[in-house]
């Protein structure tokens, strides 16, 4: 089974429609009684979902991206696997991974980070809603993600792919399941990625009348509501869903300035479904609306300060700490050095906003399966940053950072699909994207501005504006065909063209009048604090043709053993460097940054196992993987000018590193060894080195001045050092993760208390330890060196719940120990404290009752 069918399952449009008929018959004959209430329930929920399609249709129509209506999954029995944990853990010749709805509800696994835990190859790193980088295989970790770039991670929800990772922000309350395909991905639908790509299915719209409530209370003032309704609208051809979450909650981090709490819960959504069942013909229409308002740009960006600085170059010098520096231009004292203690002036919250539509066509064409997937999606941003020095802003009032993002994608995708289980399966398809991003960021400057940047022409008020564009349009051909030579042996081979068009630009201006200083004075005093003052790189564009590749031999061992092969080859277009500035020396103008960097290739080469033993009741995955990826896409440092005195000037760009390679293993397994308890163990070993990166950036402690005159004999910091062969940093070697779930009938527990009390009960409980080695946190030519130690992060719960699940209750914890962990480490310098990068939560625990009506 080819990798990319994990993410267009099969639905209704593949069944027999006279079976269809029989099914949707009976589902009919379910509903005769108890008529009124159902009709009542139905037209309230009808009304929600009509409400969120009249919103939907009234913002655009829909152009979408890569899907297939998924499938009604029938539950399995606890150690069980599903249909689709079946399809994805046994079937397909690819190393995966999946988490199942049901299990993803018991364990409160509502956001990507939750999911994280349970997979050790997987980091999605949300710091917030712009800066996240998701990362398999150890890709992303430690990097932070240009807004013109593109991550080396793909993301399909409900198989529409979205390019930008503002996206995937939000919770999953009605999810089916939550999957990861490794290796190319885009030969057979959807936009091409090198390295992996993260699926989402959420629930499909049932003709079974359904609605859950779920209520949550936890510490920290947390307080979380949930909804999901399904039912008919028409019998046997049209159903609707509907689900809501609200999640409210205090930060753990109380700033001693404004009394914000950092790193709370303030979020919404909904998503409103219909899907019609024709004859030859499914339509499945999807509405989502998301938003937060969160104070989440304190913590893993690393502004947390917890000592002074510490300047020690590695010529043997030493420079000013952050205290004295503070306090030579400001005439302050340092305020804090505790991170769960910051003192911000000027810190909002981070807005973030999604709002998407998609429909997806199945028409029965023969034996074949006709397939159109259209979307489209919004993502807004609006980061209300601190103000600086770094690291905590120790009540200052310097200059205020922000950007605003808006971000449109449009993508349409239609494709032909055989029937499966023949001896020659395949499918073909077009597909095509257009991506509309703009950028609005700047700084304000305030009353410390002047002092700290050493230039009374900084006045108060004075503003510095830019804002950058990125257009991305593809157009791809792809197929992909599985030829099963006989009983043991399947050959997989998928191809790809992709024609893209990149286009970008960047502009900036200043917002400053003054009466008391020269307009020269005003520019220079404005560009000198943040580097950009005036300037219009004009447009950019670079088109390119890419090519995608992958052959997957599979071969069946005997009924318990399937071993596999993957040699695959993925190529990304260039990025838009959005930010890119002018190279200037003074008012001298030197040139400007790229705007669009190299594309970027990989190789990709894996080996397998696949097995089922003690009549599927244990699985034991593993899979071997050596990928080679060439011009990465990285934030880079170019030192090649030199200004009037013959200093470089280091300036910050979007650009390519030559090559990286990632190695690993990576193993999965489950075992029911009774009835009703489910074990799992699933690691990783990451490895990610530089193979060929000879101009890298010195980190701060190798870039000490020069004085003015050199005196005889002085070494000049050097402009790069060598990082080829070098293991990345913020990634641990190994992960590991173990868990048990299990579940006990304890019979008519209430019955005790009357009648309506009389339903069998059941016991469950389950816990969770996510295990991460330790993991370097600077760069390895740093004078001062930290590692975070090797941590463990517990989560356990357990409740009842009656037989049939119409009620549940429960008692959980997240994080049971309280771990305390860093994500990022900085020594400090001159004008910054020593930071760290803090966990996203402490200890969390409370309560949750469930009550299902049907």
């Amino acid at each position: 089974m080819p990798v990319a069918d994990r993410f267009l399952p099969r639905g209704p449009s593949c069944e027999p429609f006279d079976a269809r008929k029989r099914r949707h018959a009976s589902w009919r004959s379910r509903f005769d009684s108890d008529r009124l209430r159902n009709r009542i329930l139905s037209s309230v929920c009808l009304a929600s979902c009509a409400f969120g399609i009249a919103n939907a249709s009234a913002i655009r129509r829909a152009q979408g991206q890569e899907a297939t209506i998924a499938d009604v999954t029938v539950g399995a029995q606890r150690g069980e696997l599903t249909k689709q944990e079946q399809k994805v853990l046994l079937e397909t010749p690819r190393s995966a991974a999946i988490i199942n709805g049901e299990k993803a509800e018991e364990q409160r696994l509502d956001r990507l980070d939750d999911f994280a835990l349970r997979v050790p190859n997987y980091r999605p790193n949300t710091g917030n809603p712009e800066t996240s980088l998701p990362a398999i295989r150890g890709m992303g970790s430690g990097r932070v993600l240009q807004i013109g770039g593109e991550s080396d991670t793909g993301f399909v929800q409900d198989n529409v792919f979205w390019k930008y990772v503002g996206f995937q922000w939000g919770d999953y309350v009605d999810l089916d399941s939550f999957e990861i395909g490794l290796g190319p991905q885009g030969t057979a639908g959807g936009k091409n990625t090198t390295v992996g790509t993260i699926g989402v299915r959420t629930q499909l719209p049932s003709f079974d009348r359904k609605a859950t409530f779920e209520t949550s209370y936890a510490n920290y003032s947390r307080i979380i509501e949930k909804l999901n309704v399904t039912g008919p609208v028409i019998d046997e051809k049209l159903a609707y869903r509907v689900a809501f979450y609200l999640d409210q909650g205090d930060g753990w981090i109380r700033d001693q300035a404004t009394g914000a709490g950092y790193l709370n819960n303030h979020r919404w959504g909904v998503r409103g479904q219909l899907l019609y069942v024709g004859d030859e013909f499914t339509d499945r229409l999807i509405f989502n609306r998301a938003s937060s308002y969160e104070y989440n740009n304190y913590g893993k960006s690393g502004r947390g300060p917890f000592s002074d600085s510490a300047v020690l170059y590695a010529n043997g010098t030493f420079g000013t700490k952050f205290s004295q520096t503070l306090w030579n231009r400001l005439g302050r004292p340092v305020l804090t050095f505790d991170p769960y203690r910051p003192y911000v002036v000027g810190f909002g919250t981070h807005e973030a906003q999604t709002l998407s539509v998609s429909n997806q066509i199945d028409r029965q064409i023969g034996e074949n399966t006709l397939t159109s997937i259209s979307a489209w999606g919004q993502y807004y941003t609006h980061p209300n940053s601190p103000e600086t020095p770094a690291g905590g802003a120790q009540g200052t009032e310097t200059n205020n950072g922000y950007g605003n993002i808006w971000v449109d994608q449009y993508s349409q995708e239609i494709r032909l699909a055989s029937p499966k289980d023949r001896q020659l399966e395949w499918q073909t398809g077009i597909y095509s994207l257009y991506e509309k991003l703009w950028d609005f960021s700047g700084n304000n400057f305030g009353t410390d501005a002047a002092k700290w940047y050493n230039n009374s022409a900084l006045q108060r008020g004075f503003q510095q504006r830019q804002t950058g564009k990125s257009n991305t349009f593809q157009l791809a051909a792809f197929g992909q065909a599985s030829y099963h030579l006989d009983e043991k042996w399947t050959l997989t081979l998928g191809l790809r063209d992709s024609y893209e068009v990149k286009e970008g630009s960047n502009f900036a201006w200043i917002n400053a009048w003054s009466t008391s200083y020269s307009v020269q004075q005003v520019y220079t005093a404005v560009r000198g604090a943040t580097g950009a003052g005036i300037f219009d790189t004009g447009g950019q564009t670079k088109k390119r043709n890419m090519f995608t590749g992958i052959f997957n031999p599979k071969y069946k061992v005997d009924d318990n053993i399937t071993l596999y092969g993957l040699v695959g080859r993925g190529e990304k277009a260039g990025a838009i460097n959005i930010s890119a500035l002018p190279i200037m020396d003074g008012l001298t103008f030197k040139g400007f940054q790229s705007v669009v960097t190299k594309p970027e290739t990989s190789w990709d080469y894996e080996i397998g196992a696949k097995t089922s033993w003690l009549d599927g009741r244990l699985v034991a995955n593993m899979n071997l993987y050596w990928s080679d990826i060439f011009n990465l896409q990285d934030q880079l440092t170019d030192t090649s000018y030199l200004d009037s005195t013959g200093q470089p000037l280091r300036l910050t760009y979007l650009g390519n590193i030559p090559h990286i390679r990632l190695r690993g293993v990576e193993f999965d397994g489950r075992w029911s060894p009774i009835e009703r308890l489910q074990l799992n163990l699933s690691g990783a070993y990451t490895e990610v080195r530089y193979i060929d990166f000879a101009n890298a950036a010195p980190p701060s402690d190798w870039i000490w001045p020069t004085p003015n005159p050199v005196p005889a004999g002085f070494i000049k910091a050097p402009l790069t050092l060598s990082r080829s062969n070098t293991r990345w940093e913020n990634l641990p070697k190994w992960a590991f993760n173990i868990g048990a779930d299990y579940e006990h009938p304890l019979g008519p527990l209430f019955s005790d208390f009357g009648p309506s009390w009389a339903a069998p009960v059941n016991g469950f409980a389950y816990v969770n330890v996510a295990w991460k080695d330790r993991t370097q946190l600077t760069d390895p030519h740093s004078v001062f060196q930290y590692w975070q130690a090797a941590y463990s992060l517990v989560d356990f719960g357990f409740g009842l719940r009656t037989e049939d699940k119409r009620y549940s209750l429960s008692v959980w914890s997240k994080n049971l120990f309280d771990k305390r962990y860093f994500t990022s480490w900085t020594a400090g310098t001159t004008t910054s404290p020593a930071t760290v990068g803090l966990q996203d939560l402490p200890r969390t625990f409370g309560g949750t009752l469930k009550v299902t009506l049907d």
